[in-house]
């Protein structure tokens, strides 16, 4: 068991690396994020809406761009792992899907984390909404939906590698299954914008607990026979 944890260990230190050099993946997440939240930022500005008013969007509106921006984006993952065959080299040498699998999700959630606070901080800034007081139930929001969403789209990237598709693939097969991690974060969100604080006895953390086990749940399972397919 103590060599299980060593070798994904190693297989996390290997996907930073290769984040590190490329650069792709994260660049695009980043790139998206900016330029999409400064867009939705200028569009509701000139839009002359009233404070309230905007308030209330405002978690719509970072739920939206973040899930969209982030699947967009996670096109590029694995890209130099899928050109270079080396899923099929990992399996060769005796490592499991699954440490595969939590390795690539453990390091997109941070990715998904960091891209989750710079929207965070532009469209709060763009539409005047401070988050400054509420920043530790923001971020564990935010690291909860992360975790849920790189637990789905690993998976998916894992079965669409193979397509000259997959960047169109991903966000349509990804979206619709993001529909209850999306109620949750928009509900939760609303709670701190609106009454300042996260209620964690709401039935909407429960959601978000019950969707990240189901995705990891099933990416652990399911990963191996994607990529060996």
């Amino acid at each position: 068991m103590t060599m299980w944890w060593r070798v994904l260990l190693v297989l996390i230190g290997k996907e930073v690396r290769l984040e590190c050099r490329g650069r792709e993946f994260v660049t695009l997440l980043g790139c998206n994020a900016i330029m999409m939240a400064l867009l939705v930022g200028a569009g509701v500005s000139s839009a002359v809406l009233d404070p309230l008013t905007t308030k209330k969007i405002f978690p719509m509106l970072l739920w939206v761009v973040f899930l969209l921006s982030a699947t967009i984006a996670v096109a590029r993952a694995s890209e130099s792992e899928l050109e270079g065959r080396g899923f099929e080299g990992l399996l060769l040498a005796g490592v499991s899907g699954a440490q595969m699998y939590l390795a690539k999700v453990v390091v997109t959630t941070f990715l998904f984390l960091g891209d989750f606070v710079v929207l965070s901080a532009i469209l709060s800034a763009s539409l005047d909404q401070p988050m400054v007081s509420s920043l530790g139930d923001l971020l564990t929001i935010g690291f909860g939906s992360s975790l849920a969403l790189a637990a789905l789209v690993v998976l998916l990237v894992g079965i669409a590698g193979t397509s000259k598709l997959r960047g169109v693939l991903i966000p349509i097969l990804a979206l619709p299954l993001l529909f209850p991690l999306f109620f949750a974060g928009v509900e939760m969100t609303t709670q701190i914008v609106i009454r300042g604080a996260l209620d964690f006895g709401d039935i909407w953390p429960s959601i978000m607990i019950c969707a990240n086990a189901l995705y990891i749940l099933v990416g652990i399972n399911l990963f191996e026979v994607a990529i060996r397919d």
